[in-house]
């Protein structure tokens, strides 16, 4: 028996890790021609491109563990089943609950690294990408400015680009929205702006030309505004130790708990119970994906891993619908969410023990629409 684990085990581990990489990759492709962009046309150190996609990978697992463990699963036994060697197991006595019991032992290694991924590594990502981006617009200023779109420089300064050169370091038309503190927002619209590299201070500047000020104050029945050949507007980019300690996505799996065991404000207890549901579900249905992909890998009747392949985006789409909806429901009805998150796995693993308890020693008691599905004639 143990040698059969063993080969068992064997048999996932190259599957998984080509699964892994794959996965990994058609996620992070979409990224790449912005991290090229970073390098070549505005020339931000590889040392800093290389940390911030270090940093973006443990959201990345969260998602493609799962994934990849279900994929070798149904590879690895739908091997088994094309060469005939499950008819060996059978005669050895190793039915489909024998089959099972080390494909859930491989299912708690990746569950526990997709835990572990979810307690300290989505934290852990989330800061080091803030860190990060601030540094690389403190060496390069202009590097995080895009064309028609919003970016939050500081937690109080909003800056909206109407048009951005190719080195990311002149705009125009730009729009700068800036909050201080304890008074109302003051917009600023110029013709132009340029960045200006940080120094020593951790300062950058923001050098504006032919603008107006705009500055509204209720309060005072009082509207202000002024106009302005060249001004530098300065902010300071330094990240604090303590970033992020309120964003849900900042925070490990044991501070979300005591979040919501506080209760403070039900639109932000809600964001952290979702995060929360999340990343336990992500990490869960390692195990539920390993056990259903048991009877639906011993399903198969041919060598090929177009089926497994197809099997997989099919559950992977099935757990995404899931999750969205989930989302969905966070701030409209927090319980329905929570149902949203669970319930996939709730029913992958119903169904795959069942189909498991009901095989005895056969190592091919599948329901009949699943033998339609995956038989191929």
């Amino acid at each position: 028996m143990k040698i059969t684990r063993k080969y068992l085990l064997a048999e996932l581990s190259g599957p998984f890790l080509l699964g892994l990489g794959s996965f990994s990759l058609v996620v992070l492709v979409h990224r790449f021609s912005r991290v090229a962009d970073l390098v070549i046309g505005k020339g931000v150190p590889l040392g800093l491109v290389g940390r911030l996609l270090l940093a973006l990978f443990p959201p990345f697992l969260e998602l493609t563990l799962p994934a990849a463990f279900l994929l070798a699963v149904l590879l690895g036994l739908g091997r088994f089943t094309a060469d005939s060697e499950t008819a060996a197991l059978a005669t050895s006595g190793v039915g489909m609950r024998g089959v099972a019991g080390p494909v859930l032992a491989a299912g708690g290694i990746v569950f526990s690294a997709a835990l572990l991924v979810g307690w300290h590594g989505i934290p852990w990502g989330y800061k080091e990408t803030q860190r990060v981006l601030a540094r690389i617009v403190a060496e390069r200023a202009g590097a995080g400015a895009s064309e028609h779109v919003f970016r939050e420089a500081t937690s109080d300064t909003l800056i909206y680009p109407d048009r951005v050169s190719a080195d990311g370091q002149r705009m125009d038309g730009v729009f700068l929205s800036f909050r201080p503190a304890g008074e109302e927002p003051l917009l600023v619209f110029a013709r132009e702006g340029h960045f200006v590299p940080a120094g020593r201070d951790g300062v950058v500047g923001l050098g504006l030309s032919d603008g107006t000020i705009h500055s509204d104050q209720p309060g005072k029945n009082m509207y202000r505004l002024a106009s302005f050949r060249e001004m530098t507007f300065r902010f300071p980019l330094e990240i604090p130790d303590a970033l992020g300690e309120d964003d849900p996505r900042a925070m490990t799996l044991p501070e979300l708990s005591r979040k919501i065991s506080e209760g403070k404000g039900a639109p932000r207890k809600a964001g952290v119970r979702y995060h929360f549901h999340k990343r336990l579900s992500l990490a869960v249905s390692c195990l539920s994906f390993g056990l259903l992909a048991v009877p639906l890998g011993m399903g198969q009747r041919a060598r090929g891993k177009s089926s497994a392949f197809a099997v997989t985006m099919v559950l992977v789409l099935v757990y995404y619908v899931f999750m969205t909806a989930a989302g969905v429901m966070e701030n409209r009805a927090p319980a329905a969410m929570v149902a949203l998150f669970w319930a996939p796995n709730g029913i992958g693993l119903s169904l795959a023990a069942w189909i498991v308890w009901r095989s005895e020693r056969s190592l091919t008691a599948l329901p009949g629409f699943l033998e339609r599905l995956l038989v191929r004639k």
